[in-house]
């Protein structure tokens, strides 16, 4: 008898990756990699905006398993696993240099400019097809602001915008056109060939919403923010996908596992 393969594609931090650090979550999170061990035909990719050295790094301390995929810097950049460690994949960069139009980072610095509320991320957090902004608050005063700019500068790029309640402040990402976490799972699909009813992805936060209603499975874990799972829920309904979005109980990675127990990807 054949098995099936499948593909759990998830967020880290704030999905699989607790917030908080303590005895329940890591025990959660020990929960979900067992289960996970019980199902070697399915695969691992994790999607995250960490860079690739700290999206290795952050699973480590939490004990996650290593994945077969790793997305980073907020989809648009792909790496597969080859002989224990990571490679870029490099069909991905060219689609993301063919996305950019050509535009570089420092392109799009010059056409923002300095704005009055939003400053660059720390260096280390920026890629070679991202540039990544915090906001004084909640990112929503300042996206049509910064999206002006760039279209009166011509930039074919794409923002995406999320809030880190921590910190009490936006996450504002300028990518190529066209280019999200949803891009990068749709291009995980082709390239693995898993049939789409068995490719789960999992996420918590705005940047993972084009994610969640890109057509395949999702969960919702229960920590997502309440304002984001409302959207999600008309925005599913509207698009006819309200049995692809799982909305868990749970948070983090038991919502993880909860949501792959309804979707009979793990026992």
């Amino acid at each position: 008898m054949s098995i099936t393969r499948s593909l759990l594609a998830s967020d880290l931090d704030g999905t699989l990756i607790p917030l908080e650090r303590d005895a329940q979550r890591l025990g959660e999170v020990a929960q979900l990699v067992a289960a996970l061990r019980e199902r070697p035909e399915l695969q691992l990719a994790y999607v995250t905006g960490r860079h690739l050295s700290l999206a290795e790094q952050g699973i480590a301390e939490v004990g996650l398993p290593t994945p077969d995929w790793f997305v980073c810097d907020v989809g648009t950049s792909v790496y597969h696993r080859v002989d224990g460690g990571f490679e870029p994949d490099e069909s991905y960069r060219e689609a993301m240099r063919a996305a950019f139009g050509g535009l570089s980072g420092a392109d799009v610095r010059a056409a923002i400019g300095e704005v009055d509320g939003i400053e660059l991320q720390e260096e280390e957090k920026q890629a070679e097809f991202k540039v990544s902004y915090y906001t004084r608050g909640r990112h929503e005063p300042y996206v049509q602001l910064v999206q002006d700019r760039l279209d009166t500068a011509g930039a074919h790029a794409n923002l995406v915008a999320s809030f880190d309640p921590l910190s009490e402040r936006g996450l504002l990402d300028v990518l190529p056109e066209g280019v999200a976490k949803d891009y990068a799972i749709r291009y995980l699909h082709e390239r693995t060939g898993i049939d789409a009813e068995h490719l789960v992805y999992a996420g918590d936060s705005g940047n993972d919403r084009a994610a969640m209603l890109s057509g395949f499975r999702a969960i919702v874990v229960g920590n997502a923010d309440a304002a984001l799972k409302h959207e999600l829920q008309s925005a599913s309904v509207e698009g006819g996908l309200s049995e692809r979005l799982y909305f868990a109980q749970q948070p983090y990675a038991a919502g993880v596992l909860e949501g792959l127990r309804h979707f009979a990807l793990v026992g």
